[in-house]
């Protein structure tokens, strides 16, 4: 039996697309009988897995230090880590940046460093974490997975009727996400937006449908009554609102500039056209049949069966292979 604990703490409401991600990857191996997790840093564990240095919500967002990392190794035991974004990466360049996400940032590579094992949520993640400093030893990369609840046995096609209808989901506000370009959308003829989540103060919404924060029901819900999952944002690491809306059976119209999208989309959807977008509704409402068809034929590697297949085989290699640091 291997003894894991998980460092990051979640919580069961609706909070963020590593806070999903961690409880659904959790739930999956806790069916597995060869894995026991412990509940306490204190009690003996095999193998330490970190969401970086982040204690979660469930640890009133507090970080662990590099000293309490480096105690566990000597104690013996293995720490591997889901790597998930930098300051410098995620937020523009400010005061905050030059100082604490700078700390912040220094802490993470640290950490990744002295991991015996990193799992990077894409290429295009891995990347920018190797022109950060990331050494580059011991790593893999792991697509994330959604939960079970997102999965539609036989979703659907929506009639394609006077409106196009489209949703969006992100757990951020931060710039990145381009809240604006969903509002601009809004505004174009024959289509409808309902965002789920976060949206940004003093931004105008334009004629986009705000739903907040909603529970994974509702969500799925949402999901299924559109034609497209709209997802404009740039620079994301791997976005766990992608692989809901795939799971339920939505193309994606995505932003191909810098980010994982296009990695990780690839035939389930279309790149938008931020210089004409009444291109990309019109290519959106041609192609719809054949994105779908290629969004069922493909969406099994978004679920969480996938993702937890493979990180279970990096768990029972790290546990096995003692000597591999």
């Amino acid at each position: 039996m291997i003894r894991i604990h998980f460092t990051y703490r979640h919580i069961d409401k609706a909070w963020g697309g590593a806070n999903n991600f961690i409880r659904s990857l959790r739930d999956e191996l806790a069916q597995d009988d060869r894995f026991k997790f412990t509940d306490t840093i204190e009690a003996p564990s095999d193998i330490m897995f970190m969401n970086q240095l982040g204690q979660g919500p469930g640890g009133d967002g507090k970080r662990y230090r590099l000293k309490q990392v480096r105690r566990w190794k000597a104690e013996g035991r293995r720490i591997i880590v889901r790597a998930v974004n930098l300051n410098r990466h995620a937020f523009r360049l400010g005061l905050r940046n030059l100082t604490i996400g700078w700390l912040q940032d220094r802490q993470t590579i640290g950490l990744l460093n002295l991991a015996d094992f990193v799992i990077f949520q894409s290429e295009y993640q891995r990347d920018f974490f190797l022109h950060a400093g990331y050494s580059g030893a011991y790593s893999s990369v792991i697509h994330n997975g959604a939960a079970q609840q997102f999965w539609k046995e036989s979703p659907s096609a929506q009639p394609l009727n006077t409106e196009l209808r489209l949703v969006s989901s992100t757990a951020s506000d931060r710039n990145s996400k381009r809240h604006d370009l969903i509002a601009k959308i809004s505004l174009c003829d024959g289509v409808s937006v309902t965002h789920l989540g976060a949206w940004p103060k003093g931004l105008s919404s334009a004629r986009v449908r705000l739903l907040g924060m909603q529970p994974r029901e509702e969500m799925v819900k949402v999901l299924t009554e559109a034609h497209y999952f709209l997802h404009p944002a740039l620079n994301d690491p791997c976005p766990n609102a992608v692989f809901e809306a795939v799971c339920a059976g939505l193309p994606v119209i995505y932003n191909g500039g810098p980010g994982s999208s296009t990695e990780i989309i690839g035939p389930c959807g279309l790149p938008l056209n931020e210089c004409d977008l009444a291109s990309t509704l019109l290519q959106a409402r041609l192609k719809y049949d054949e994105l779908r068809d290629q969004v069922l034929i493909n969406r099994h590697r978004f679920s969480i069966d996938t993702a937890t297949s493979r990180y279970h085989d990096v768990f029972l290699q790290i546990h096995k292979n003692s000597s591999i640091r």
